[in-house]
């Protein structure tokens, strides 16, 4: 069973560079993702309810590659590997979802990064 996370607007969920151990299904409310560079802190996006966030450090077992913090209260599903995996593996729908959220991500991002040049 999946576990429910309450968090008040302000509160971070998780950091970047820590390891990341869930994946967590935002509820209600909204996240921001930022980044920090040279002591910059930039804006990576906003995510909303029904949206996903902290599936990269499990899919790459690596570290988490930004900050989340919650822009208002935040209600989230959290899951750990084992039932990420499993929920992917027995459900072709959150598998596409997925793959499309991360297709939509890479989109933004390059975009961003053409406003730059």
């Amino acid at each position: 069973m999946e576990n429910i996370i309450e968090l008040r607007k302000g509160q971070t969920l998780f950091i970047e560079g820590e390891k990341g151990r869930q994946m967590f299904v935002i509820s209600s409310g909204e996240i921001a993702l930022t980044k920090e560079k040279n002591g910059v802190v930039v804006d990576v996006a906003t995510l909303h309810s029904g949206e996903f966030l902290g599936e990269m450090a499990l899919l790459t077992d690596d570290v988490r590659s930004c900050t989340a913090v919650a822009k208002t209260d935040v209600s989230l599903l959290a899951y750990n590997e084992e039932k990420f995996r499993n929920l992917i593996k027995d459900n072709n729908g959150i598998a596409l979802r997925l793959i499309e959220g991360l297709a939509q991500r890479l989109k933004n991002t390059t975009q961003k990064l053409m406003e730059k040049v």
